[in-house]
């Protein structure tokens, strides 16, 4: 009977699929029109990245360090330090501060006195089988990779007064820039704050 018909978006696939073509491309020109979607920005926007203090936060290590070595690396002005703490590496304490470049890179810096195949041996949880050596304005540094896509590569090196070891996502390029920002430094110097502190106490 004519009034048992069901109504024709019903009656086959097709007309299903039409009808919800339509809701999506009437969605997405929405979503378009209000600007709140975009698609691969050619700006990155360092601004809501989350900034930390980082020298503060070494300065801090290096006198908690009871005379262990620790440097404030000389790092390009648009890098932002947005993570700082310490961790422990092969069961030894480690400061560690983090950074993300202009190009949305992510770099992290590891200072250490834990011997230097130990640092890298125990670093984490993964197993890095390549191992090459570069050298860097004089500094040799190991590189240790892996073929697998979720192991960062990690650069180490040794300064004689403490380890270094870098990762991240970073380009070669960004990596070299931050193993010359360490190289540019000497260890945070924490005797002639210390004196002047001893002095004006024995004033007092």
């Amino acid at each position: 009977m004519a009034g048992e018909e069901k109504p024709k978006i019903f009656e086959n696939g097709r007309d299903m699929i039409l009808s919800l073509g339509v809701i999506v491309i009437g969605m997405l020109a929405v979503v378009g029109a209000t600007g709140l979607c975009t698609i691969n920005p050619e700006t990155s926007d360092l601004s809501a990245v989350r900034q930390v203090d980082g020298e503060a936060f070494l300065d801090l290590e290096a006198r908690a360090a009871q005379g262990a070595a620790i440097r404030i690396p000389d790092v390009p002005e648009d890098w932002v330090a947005n993570s700082a703490r310490r961790a422990s590496l092969d069961q030894e304490p480690s400061s560690v501060v983090g950074w993300v470049t202009p190009e949305e890179s992510y770099l992290s810096s590891w200072q250490t006195q834990v011997p230097l195949d130990d640092a890298l041996a125990n670093f984490d949880e993964h197993f890095r089988e390549n191992t090459e050596a570069i050298t860097v304005d004089g500094q040799e540094v190991t590189v240790a990779s892996s073929p697998e896509n979720n192991v960062r590569d990690v650069w180490a090196f040794d300064l004689e007064d403490e380890r270094v070891l870098l990762t991240g996502t970073a380009t070669d390029e960004e990596f070299t820039e931050l193993v010359r920002g360490f190289l540019a430094v000497e260890p945070v110097d924490v005797g002639a704050a210390d004196a002047g502190t001893s002095d004006a106490s024995a004033t007092n």
